[in-house]
């Protein structure tokens, strides 16, 4: 057996768990973190957790759902092109027109956030879509390891839970790393 100086932290806690379990007739159960990475986009999420699921994850495409299916939505990250200059105020802009132009298009706002990725912004927004009115909150920030901005473009049936909506996208881009 190794000295404990040598194991990590992770190692051992698995071989407590193990050890515990000596004797005992358990079974242990070792969970692994279930996060996403896409090689095209050059991001990752560390940590989906329960609320949700992968649904595209194959070249510049990745979108999650929540795990819920009573709960309908979907979340698309999006990378843009290599810029100088990146203006975010100026990206909130143009949300705010493209949620306007929309049929029955009404813009809420936006709001400031300090992230792992540094200063970011959420703005939200609603219109009609064909199945009724849409609520659709974007998380915009500068990509961590070039000039390109990062969306994440949460869509989801328009209903009294913005806010719960919106701590979760937060709560998700607080994993993206």
């Amino acid at each position: 057996m190794l000295p404990a100086r040598f194991l990590t932290p992770s190692a051992l806690g698995a071989c407590l768990v193990v050890l515990s379990c000596l004797g005992s007739g358990c079974s242990p159960t070792v969970t692994q973190p279930n996060g996403i990475s896409n090689e095209a986009l050059d991001l990752s999420v560390a940590y989906l957790g329960d609320d949700w699921i992968v649904e595209t994850n194959q070249g510049q495409d990745l979108v999650i759902v929540p795990s819920d299916p009573e709960r309908q939505g979907t979340l698309e990250f999006v990378v843009g092109p290599e810029e100088t200059g990146i203006n975010l105020v100026a990206a909130l802009d143009s949300h705010r027109k493209e949620i306007e132009s929309r049929p029955d298009g009404a813009y809420s706002g936006a709001q400031e956030l300090t992230g792992p990725m540094g200063t970011a912004f959420y703005s939200r927004g609603r219109f009609k879509g064909a199945d009724g009115t849409v609520e659709e909150t974007r998380l915009l920030s500068i990509h961590p390891r070039s000039s390109r901005i990062v969306e994440m473009v949460y869509q989801y049936p328009a209903g009294d839970d913005s806010s719960r909506r919106v701590g979760e996208l937060i709560e998700l881009f607080a994993e993206v790393e």
